[in-house]
């Protein structure tokens, strides 16, 4: 079975489950996102044994878990507005005391390279477990111009999200595959074209605003084309970065456990990219409110 096959049947069975939790949320929802930032989490701490680098995996995904729960709780029961705001100071105060509590047990363990150690501990929650909480806030989101006609609150949105990134992989793969000529970044992945990311960044354009069109007609549609084109660059941005981290830890996946896709991190790394952009359009007038009263 080919690679591609592989990558077709997962995806046969992954788009409707993940639609279905989408449409769902609630605490599955949530649970779903913790669960994939654990193991997303678990795969990054694993990619540091070839560095010799030993972060502290369990308070880690404890850390992760937790922080999540308690973001989760604040947008469920109270979506947009006031529970955003708790959602971010929860953030604020889980970062400070998750890395004061870091590096506490840091002087316990007796660890070699304790600096590493702890960074990586720290930086693993701030990127993986943080980036994914967008979706959080994403899912639960009232406002007006991103309220859709499917589901309730945020559900047209996050939808819209996923089927913009599978776009943008998908077209940027078979666009590279067939006339990609000139290498994007071949220090970071050679197999990248500039043709391929031209080709994601217009599927992952025309796929948010058709897409938007159809679950979201309040938004604007140069709003909506925006959109798609800043998923279109985020995405394969977050795409390239991870695919410098697996580089630097000489592996091709990181992890096997998504047939054809390789692991949670491999398959989720240009939602941790976009997920955090679309946080900030979504909600960039209460984050001017934090700097002009």
């Amino acid at each position: 079975m080919t690679n591609l096959t592989k990558r077709i049947l997962v995806g046969l069975v992954g788009i409707p489950v993940a639609i279905g939790v989408v449409f769902l949320g609630g605490w599955l929802y949530m649970g779903a996102i913790v669960v994939l930032s654990f193991l997303a989490l678990k795969e990054l701490y694993g990619l540091a044994e070839s560095k010799h680098v030993e972060p502290n995996v369990i308070l880690g995904l404890i850390w992760s878990a937790g922080m999540q729960i308690v973001i989760a709780r604040a947008v469920i029961v109270d979506p947009g507005g006031v529970g955003a705001l708790q959602a971010a100071m929860t953030v604020a105060l889980f970062m400070a005391i998750g890395t004061i509590v870091t590096l506490t047990f840091e002087l316990f363990r007796a660890r070699a390279n304790a600096l590493l150690n702890t960074a990586l501990t720290v930086f693993g929650v701030s990127y993986i477990s943080l980036s994914l909480s967008s979706l959080l806030l994403l899912r639960q989101t009232n406002a007006d111009s991103f309220s859709g006609t499917w589901g309730d609150l945020g559900t047209s949105l996050v939808a819209t999200l996923f089927v913009s990134i599978w776009a943008a992989d998908s077209v940027a793969y078979f666009v590279g595959m067939s006339i990609g000529k000139h290498k994007l970044f071949p220090r970071v992945s050679p197999k990248k074209s500039w043709e391929g990311a031209i080709g994601g960044l217009v599927g992952s354009t025309a796929a948010f605003y058709g897409m938007a069109l159809w679950l979201m007609p309040q938004l604007d549609s140069i709003l909506a084309a925006a959109c798609g084109a800043m998923v279109g660059i985020a995405g394969p941005l977050g795409d390239l970065a991870e695919s410098l981290l697996k580089r630097d830890a000489v592996v091709k996946d990181s992890s096997g456990l998504l047939p054809g896709h390789g692991g949670v991190f491999d398959r989720f790394d240009s939602m941790l990219f976009a997920a955090p952009v679309m946080v900030v359009i979504v909600y960039y007038k209460n984050i001017l409110h934090l700097f002009i009263p």
